[in-house]
């Protein structure tokens, strides 16, 4: 056996067992540190199926810091992208807060449709924080600002001119002193 080989083989077999106790118990074997989370701090069950990296979904909505208020903030799947600022979800129906696109057979609305949908697109998960100030609109849907992988759709629609703000709810929603909303006229 080469020297080089009797060097290398026991250091590899260092990193893999501290890689192991490492995953196992959350200490770095050489250092002491604390890295990462046990199997104590997560639960068994959670961090058995995060060792076999299986999909772990949380109870907490993925974007729930960026919500505000005191209203539902939760995440769900998005089932139906109705239009611009219309999205379903298995449990709501959620009208974007202060954001209006066009409507069915007017100019822009497939556009604005597509945007959402590629945005958000149907089967992703999205935050949904709802509006504090006025809960739902006349038609009993869930008034929101979205969250689609970490971006504001409300926002986003607005930036990417696809779609209006409806200065008529500035004084009623929790939203309109965001930046974009006070951008674009609240």
């Amino acid at each position: 056996m080469k020297l080089s080989a009797l060097v290398v083989v026991p250091f590899v077999l260092l990193i893999a067992a501290s890689l192991v106790n490492q995953s196992v118990t959350g200490e770095d074997l050489v250092t002491g540190e604390k890295k990462g989370l046990t199997a104590q701090e997560v639960g068994e069950k959670e961090f058995t199926r995060i060792a076999n990296n299986e999909d772990v979904r949380s109870n907490q909505a993925p974007d729930s810091h960026r919500c505000s208020g005191n209203a539902l903030c939760i995440s769900e799947k998005v089932t139906q992208i109705v239009d611009g600022d219309t999205i379903y979800t298995k449990n709501h129906k959620i009208r974007l807060s202060l954001v209006d696109t066009p409507e069915k057979g007017e100019d822009g609305y497939a556009k604005s449709s597509m945007y959402t949908a590629t945005m958000c697109p149907e089967g992703s998960y999205i935050t949904i924080d709802q509006d504090d100030g006025q809960l739902t609109d006349v038609h009993g849907r869930m008034l929101a600002n979205v969250y689609c992988d970490g971006k504001s759709l409300n926002s986003a629609l607005l930036y990417g001119q696809q779609a209006e703000l409806s200065t008529r709810y500035c004084e009623f929603s929790e939203f309109s002193e965001t930046s974009w909303a006070k951008k674009f006229g609240c």
